[in-house]
């Protein structure tokens, strides 16, 4: 049997781990990253030029600092893509995370009025 000190030790190495469990969790939690991913795919660009409208991107994309977001587009087209000042190549992919809130109104060859919004919150 147990003498009245080892088992308090073994209560308070339980109560420790789980309290840094809980330590643990909450710091994953606040430091996690959201990926908003958008894949083109074959043949987009091709069906773009011939007047098809495509649902690939929406016309605003919403991103919250709080969730450090960071908005992908991958381009699995044969053709290259604009998002922005950024060329992305057949097979390559576009990463972009905002540090500051506001909107930003750029090119995207992907949408037949050539815009994409991107509205960053704080929240």
């Amino acid at each position: 049997m147990w003498s009245h000190r080892t088992a308090l030790l073994i209560l308070a190495l339980l109560a420790a781990g789980i309290a840094g469990t809980g330590v643990w969790y909450e710091h994953q939690r606040r430091n996690a990253e959201r990926y908003l991913v958008f894949t083109v795919p074959p043949g987009s660009v091709a069906r773009l030029a011939s007047g098809e409208q495509l649902d690939i991107l929406p016309q605003t994309i919403e991103l919250s600092l709080r969730g450090k977001d960071t908005l992908v587009i991958r381009n699995e087209d044969v053709q290259p893509i604009q998002v922005g000042p950024f060329k992305i190549d057949p097979g390559q992919q576009f990463e972009q995370r905002y540090y500051n809130p506001g909107v930003y109104e750029l090119i995207c060859t992907l949408h037949q009025s050539q815009r994409l919004r991107i509205v960053v919150s704080r929240e």
